[in-house]
Protein backbone atom coordinates (compact mmCIF):
# COMPACT_ATOMS: atom_id res chain seq x y z
CA UNK A 1 0.00 0.00 0.00
CA UNK A 2 1.03 3.31 -0.68
CA UNK A 3 1.44 5.22 2.57
CA UNK A 4 -0.25 8.53 2.90
CA UNK A 5 1.48 11.31 5.14
CA UNK A 6 -0.47 14.45 5.96
CA UNK A 7 0.13 17.50 8.64
CA UNK A 8 -1.81 17.89 11.58
CA UNK A 9 -1.58 20.47 14.30
CA UNK A 10 -1.21 19.01 18.00
CA UNK A 11 -5.77 19.92 18.43
CA UNK A 12 -5.99 17.72 14.94
CA UNK A 13 -3.39 14.82 16.25
CA UNK A 14 -5.57 14.68 19.33
CA UNK A 15 -9.11 14.84 17.47
CA UNK A 16 -7.41 11.91 15.83
CA UNK A 17 -6.45 9.70 19.10
CA UNK A 18 -10.05 10.73 20.53
CA UNK A 19 -11.60 8.87 17.44
CA UNK A 20 -9.44 6.04 17.22
CA UNK A 21 -9.92 5.49 21.07
CA UNK A 22 -13.60 5.32 21.00
CA UNK A 23 -14.84 1.39 22.14
CA UNK A 24 -10.32 0.68 22.78
CA UNK A 25 -8.74 0.71 26.06
CA UNK A 26 -5.94 3.32 26.22
CA UNK A 27 -2.17 2.61 26.98
CA UNK A 28 0.33 5.48 26.10
CA UNK A 29 3.69 7.42 27.85
CA UNK A 30 3.33 9.80 30.71
CA UNK A 31 6.25 11.68 32.12
CA UNK A 32 6.94 11.37 35.84
CA UNK A 33 10.20 12.47 37.20
CA UNK A 34 12.32 13.00 34.00
CA UNK A 35 11.51 9.21 32.98
CA UNK A 36 8.48 8.31 30.58
CA UNK A 37 6.05 5.08 31.53
CA UNK A 38 3.62 3.45 30.41
CA UNK A 39 0.04 3.62 31.63
CA UNK A 40 -3.55 3.62 31.40
CA UNK A 41 -4.53 7.63 31.20
CA UNK A 42 -7.45 9.01 32.75
CA UNK A 43 -7.35 11.77 30.42
CA UNK A 44 -6.36 11.76 26.62
CA UNK A 45 -4.63 14.97 27.42
CA UNK A 46 -2.33 13.66 30.27
CA UNK A 47 -0.46 11.24 27.26
CA UNK A 48 3.02 12.23 26.30
CA UNK A 49 4.44 10.84 22.79
CA UNK A 50 7.81 11.33 24.63
CA UNK A 51 10.98 12.36 23.05
CA UNK A 52 12.36 8.51 23.72
CA UNK A 53 11.33 5.16 24.80
CA UNK A 54 9.31 4.56 27.55
CA UNK A 55 10.78 2.73 31.22
CA UNK A 56 8.44 -0.06 30.22
CA UNK A 57 8.37 -2.05 27.41
CA UNK A 58 5.52 -2.50 24.91
CA UNK A 59 5.24 -6.95 25.70
CA UNK A 60 4.11 -5.24 28.87
CA UNK A 61 0.80 -4.49 27.46
CA UNK A 62 0.22 -7.19 25.13
CA UNK A 63 2.45 -10.18 26.50
CA UNK A 64 1.48 -9.14 30.12
CA UNK A 65 3.67 -10.66 33.36
CA UNK A 66 1.09 -12.66 34.75
CA UNK A 67 -1.73 -14.00 32.71
CA UNK A 68 -4.51 -16.05 33.79
CA UNK A 69 -5.28 -19.02 31.69
CA UNK A 70 -8.09 -20.20 33.25
CA UNK A 71 -8.75 -23.05 35.93
CA UNK A 72 -9.58 -27.03 36.04
CA UNK A 73 -11.60 -28.81 36.27
CA UNK A 74 -13.58 -26.06 34.34
CA UNK A 75 -14.76 -24.77 30.86
CA UNK A 76 -12.12 -23.30 28.76
CA UNK A 77 -10.55 -19.78 29.78
CA UNK A 78 -12.49 -17.51 27.17
CA UNK A 79 -9.91 -15.28 25.15
CA UNK A 80 -12.00 -11.62 25.56
CA UNK A 81 -8.94 -9.32 24.78
CA UNK A 82 -10.20 -5.79 24.72
CA UNK A 83 -9.45 -3.70 22.18
CA UNK A 84 -6.84 -1.45 22.71
CA UNK A 85 -4.90 1.75 21.44
CA UNK A 86 -1.45 1.79 22.12
CA UNK A 87 0.01 5.37 21.69
CA UNK A 88 3.64 6.86 21.51
CA UNK A 89 5.46 3.67 21.34
CA UNK A 90 9.44 4.27 19.63
CA UNK A 91 10.99 2.09 17.30
CA UNK A 92 12.93 -0.17 19.47
CA UNK A 93 9.24 -0.95 20.60
CA UNK A 94 8.19 -1.97 17.59
CA UNK A 95 10.88 -3.96 16.88
CA UNK A 96 9.18 -6.76 19.91
CA UNK A 97 7.20 -7.96 16.65
CA UNK A 98 9.77 -9.14 14.80
CA UNK A 99 10.36 -11.74 17.92
CA UNK A 100 6.95 -12.17 19.76
CA UNK A 101 5.19 -12.49 16.35
CA UNK A 102 7.82 -15.31 15.64
CA UNK A 103 7.48 -17.48 18.96
CA UNK A 104 3.99 -16.86 19.41
CA UNK A 105 2.36 -16.73 16.33
CA UNK A 106 4.47 -18.48 13.76
CA UNK A 107 4.95 -22.10 14.68
CA UNK A 108 3.44 -25.20 15.26
CA UNK A 109 1.50 -24.23 17.82
CA UNK A 110 -0.26 -20.48 18.03
CA UNK A 111 -0.93 -18.83 21.31
CA UNK A 112 -4.51 -17.64 21.05
CA UNK A 113 -4.05 -15.00 24.26
CA UNK A 114 -1.12 -13.04 22.66
CA UNK A 115 -2.52 -13.63 18.71
CA UNK A 116 -5.77 -11.81 20.37
CA UNK A 117 -3.93 -9.04 21.77
CA UNK A 118 -2.07 -8.17 18.45
CA UNK A 119 -5.39 -8.75 16.33
CA UNK A 120 -6.85 -6.47 19.02
CA UNK A 121 -4.22 -3.30 19.13
CA UNK A 122 -4.10 -0.31 17.28
CA UNK A 123 -0.65 1.13 17.24
CA UNK A 124 0.17 5.07 16.87
CA UNK A 125 3.62 5.02 17.40
CA UNK A 126 5.91 8.50 16.87
CA UNK A 127 10.11 9.19 16.02
CA UNK A 128 12.25 9.47 18.60
CA UNK A 129 13.42 12.78 18.95
CA UNK A 130 15.96 13.00 21.67
CA UNK A 131 17.92 9.68 22.86
CA UNK A 132 19.04 7.92 26.06
CA UNK A 133 22.74 7.32 26.83
CA UNK A 134 22.22 3.84 26.99
CA UNK A 135 20.03 3.79 23.26
CA UNK A 136 21.89 2.23 20.68
CA UNK A 137 19.48 1.02 18.29
CA UNK A 138 21.94 2.17 14.84
CA UNK A 139 24.38 -0.78 16.07
CA UNK A 140 21.93 -3.32 15.04
CA UNK A 141 21.14 -1.91 11.78
CA UNK A 142 17.80 0.12 13.13
CA UNK A 143 16.72 3.43 12.99
CA UNK A 144 15.28 5.69 16.00
CA UNK A 145 11.93 6.40 13.94
CA UNK A 146 9.52 3.12 13.19
CA UNK A 147 9.75 1.93 9.51
CA UNK A 148 6.90 -0.68 10.15
CA UNK A 149 4.56 -2.27 12.77
CA UNK A 150 2.00 0.73 13.12
CA UNK A 151 -1.02 1.53 12.03
CA UNK A 152 -0.24 5.33 12.13
CA UNK A 153 3.30 6.88 13.04
CA UNK A 154 3.48 10.68 14.57
CA UNK A 155 6.76 12.49 13.35
CA UNK A 156 6.93 16.02 15.48
CA UNK A 157 7.96 18.92 13.46
CA UNK A 158 7.65 22.80 13.88
CA UNK A 159 4.45 23.69 14.24
CA UNK A 160 2.52 20.69 14.53
CA UNK A 161 3.16 17.00 13.32
CA UNK A 162 3.62 14.29 10.54
CA UNK A 163 1.13 11.48 10.61
CA UNK A 164 1.93 8.25 8.11
CA UNK A 165 -0.39 5.82 8.01
CA UNK A 166 0.89 1.96 7.78
CA UNK A 167 -1.89 -0.29 7.58
CA UNK A 168 -5.20 -0.46 6.29
CA UNK A 169 -6.68 0.06 9.97
CA UNK A 170 -4.51 3.93 10.05
CA UNK A 171 -5.66 4.63 6.45
CA UNK A 172 -9.39 4.44 7.32
CA UNK A 173 -8.76 6.36 10.85
CA UNK A 174 -6.96 9.00 8.66
CA UNK A 175 -10.05 9.08 6.92
CA UNK A 176 -12.53 9.43 9.51
CA UNK A 177 -11.20 11.27 12.04
CA UNK A 178 -8.25 13.67 9.68
CA UNK A 179 -11.08 15.08 7.39
CA UNK A 180 -9.87 18.42 6.22
CA UNK A 181 -6.08 17.45 6.70
CA UNK A 182 -3.65 18.07 3.58
CA UNK A 183 -1.15 15.89 2.54
CA UNK A 184 2.39 16.83 3.36
CA UNK A 185 4.34 18.98 1.30
CA UNK A 186 7.75 18.49 0.45
CA UNK A 187 9.14 21.37 3.48
CA UNK A 188 7.40 19.42 5.80
CA UNK A 189 8.49 16.10 4.42
CA UNK A 190 12.21 17.37 4.09
CA UNK A 191 12.07 18.34 7.95
CA UNK A 192 10.71 15.66 9.17
CA UNK A 193 13.43 13.49 7.31
CA UNK A 194 16.52 15.86 8.61
CA UNK A 195 15.02 15.30 11.71
CA UNK A 196 15.31 11.74 11.52
CA UNK A 197 19.25 12.55 9.92
CA UNK A 198 20.08 14.07 13.38
CA UNK A 199 18.56 11.24 15.61
CA UNK A 200 20.71 8.92 13.34
CA UNK A 201 24.12 10.45 13.83
CA UNK A 202 23.09 11.41 17.33
CA UNK A 203 22.31 7.72 18.41
CA UNK A 204 25.18 6.61 16.04
CA UNK A 205 28.02 8.40 17.54
CA UNK A 206 27.13 6.66 20.69
CA UNK A 207 27.58 3.53 19.13
CA UNK A 208 30.84 4.69 17.96
CA UNK A 209 31.83 5.94 21.74
CA UNK A 210 30.64 2.92 23.51
CA UNK A 211 33.83 1.13 20.90
CA UNK A 212 31.13 -0.76 19.03
CA UNK A 213 32.05 -1.41 15.43
CA UNK A 214 28.90 -3.91 14.09
CA UNK A 215 26.56 -6.46 15.35
CA UNK A 216 27.99 -8.68 12.86
CA UNK A 217 31.47 -8.79 14.75
CA UNK A 218 29.47 -10.15 17.78
CA UNK A 219 27.72 -12.39 16.48
CA UNK A 220 30.31 -14.03 13.92
CA UNK A 221 31.20 -17.38 15.13
CA UNK A 222 29.93 -17.49 18.52
CA UNK A 223 29.97 -20.86 19.55
CA UNK A 224 33.73 -20.47 19.75
CA UNK A 225 33.27 -17.39 22.14
CA UNK A 226 32.20 -19.50 24.95
CA UNK A 227 35.41 -19.82 26.67
CA UNK A 228 35.82 -16.01 26.31
CA UNK A 229 36.62 -14.34 29.65
CA UNK A 230 33.91 -11.84 29.84
CA UNK A 231 31.36 -14.16 30.49
CA UNK A 232 33.21 -14.69 34.28
CA UNK A 233 34.05 -11.44 34.49
CA UNK A 234 30.40 -10.11 34.02
CA UNK A 235 28.74 -12.68 36.12
CA UNK A 236 30.96 -11.39 38.99
CA UNK A 237 29.10 -8.47 38.88
CA UNK A 238 25.65 -10.03 38.23
CA UNK A 239 22.70 -10.72 41.25
CA UNK A 240 20.74 -12.72 39.58
CA UNK A 241 17.54 -10.70 39.90
CA UNK A 242 15.81 -11.27 36.04
CA UNK A 243 15.73 -7.35 35.45
CA UNK A 244 17.20 -7.56 32.09
CA UNK A 245 14.93 -9.87 31.05
CA UNK A 246 11.96 -8.51 32.05
CA UNK A 247 12.61 -5.48 31.09
CA UNK A 248 14.10 -6.37 27.48
CA UNK A 249 11.45 -5.79 24.66
CA UNK A 250 12.40 -8.73 23.22
CA UNK A 251 12.42 -11.63 25.93
CA UNK A 252 9.79 -13.89 25.82
CA UNK A 253 10.94 -17.29 27.64
CA UNK A 254 7.66 -18.15 30.40
CA UNK A 255 6.52 -20.32 33.37
CA UNK A 256 3.26 -22.01 33.55
CA UNK A 257 2.56 -22.37 37.21
CA UNK A 258 -0.60 -24.08 38.73
CA UNK A 259 -2.01 -22.54 42.25
CA UNK A 260 -4.37 -24.84 44.31
CA UNK A 261 -8.07 -24.27 44.84
CA UNK A 262 -10.66 -25.66 46.72
CA UNK A 263 -11.10 -28.36 43.97
CA UNK A 264 -8.59 -28.33 41.23
CA UNK A 265 -6.02 -25.42 40.38
CA UNK A 266 -5.74 -22.31 38.11
CA UNK A 267 -3.05 -22.00 35.80
CA UNK A 268 -0.90 -18.43 35.52
CA UNK A 269 1.39 -18.12 32.72
CA UNK A 270 4.36 -15.69 34.34
CA UNK A 271 7.30 -14.24 32.99
CA UNK A 272 10.82 -16.29 33.26
CA UNK A 273 14.02 -15.48 33.27
CA UNK A 274 16.64 -16.99 31.94
CA UNK A 275 19.43 -15.86 34.91
CA UNK A 276 17.49 -17.57 37.39
CA UNK A 277 19.66 -20.25 38.40
CA UNK A 278 16.85 -23.05 38.86
CA UNK A 279 15.37 -22.04 34.81
CA UNK A 280 17.48 -24.71 32.91
CA UNK A 281 16.53 -27.24 36.10
CA UNK A 282 14.89 -30.50 33.93
CA UNK A 283 13.12 -33.29 35.96
CA UNK A 284 15.86 -35.18 38.34
CA UNK A 285 17.21 -32.08 39.22
CA UNK A 286 19.76 -32.08 36.68
CA UNK A 287 20.90 -28.19 35.54
CA UNK A 288 23.21 -27.87 32.32
CA UNK A 289 23.36 -24.61 33.33
CA UNK A 290 24.30 -24.15 36.72
CA UNK A 291 27.08 -21.39 37.07
CA UNK A 292 26.14 -17.61 36.50
CA UNK A 293 28.13 -17.03 33.72
CA UNK A 294 26.75 -19.78 31.52
CA UNK A 295 23.27 -18.02 32.07
CA UNK A 296 24.92 -15.01 31.34
CA UNK A 297 26.81 -16.18 28.23
CA UNK A 298 23.27 -17.70 27.22
CA UNK A 299 21.49 -14.78 27.03
CA UNK A 300 23.95 -13.31 24.74
CA UNK A 301 24.10 -16.54 22.66
CA UNK A 302 20.34 -16.42 22.12
CA UNK A 303 19.72 -12.88 20.90
CA UNK A 304 22.91 -12.76 19.14
CA UNK A 305 23.57 -16.03 17.94
CA UNK A 306 19.98 -18.44 17.66
CA UNK A 307 18.02 -15.66 16.11
CA UNK A 308 20.63 -14.37 13.90
CA UNK A 309 20.37 -18.23 12.68
CA UNK A 310 16.35 -17.88 12.91
CA UNK A 311 16.06 -15.00 11.76
CA UNK A 312 18.96 -12.84 10.30
CA UNK A 313 18.77 -10.51 12.88
CA UNK A 314 19.64 -10.61 16.35
CA UNK A 315 17.20 -10.52 19.53
CA UNK A 316 17.99 -7.07 20.93
CA UNK A 317 16.23 -3.35 19.74
CA UNK A 318 19.10 -1.59 21.06
CA UNK A 319 16.86 0.51 23.67
CA UNK A 320 19.23 -0.22 26.76
CA UNK A 321 16.80 -1.15 29.13
CA UNK A 322 19.06 -4.14 30.12
CA UNK A 323 21.66 -1.54 30.94
CA UNK A 324 19.53 0.65 33.28
CA UNK A 325 17.99 -1.71 35.21
CA UNK A 326 21.09 -4.06 36.16
CA UNK A 327 21.88 -3.77 39.90
CA UNK A 328 25.21 -4.89 39.07
CA UNK A 329 26.02 -2.30 36.39
CA UNK A 330 26.57 -4.45 33.26
CA UNK A 331 26.42 -2.61 29.87
CA UNK A 332 24.94 -4.95 27.01
CA UNK A 333 27.69 -2.48 25.13
CA UNK A 334 30.93 -2.94 26.73
CA UNK A 335 30.24 -7.10 26.79
CA UNK A 336 28.99 -6.38 22.80
CA UNK A 337 32.31 -4.49 22.57
CA UNK A 338 34.61 -7.51 24.35
CA UNK A 339 33.10 -10.15 22.01
CA UNK A 340 33.10 -8.88 18.85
Amino acid sequence: MTQKVVFASDKALLHIIRGVAKGREVWGLKKDNDELHVVRPENLEDLDLGSYRAVEPIKSVLFPAREDLGSWPGPEKEIDVPGRLLVGFKACDLGTFDFLDHVFLAGDFVDPFYKAARENAFIISSDCTAAKEVCFCTYLSRKPHPEKGYDLNVSPIDGGNLIEAGSEAGEQALAEFGAGLSEADKERLAARDAHRAEMVELVQGQVKEAGLSTWEDASQDFDKKFSHPVWHEQAEKCVECGACNFICPTCHCFLLCELEEKEGFKRFKNWDACLYPAFASVAGGANPRKRRSERLRNRFDKKFSFFVQELGVPACTGCGRCTEACAGEIDIKEVLRKVS
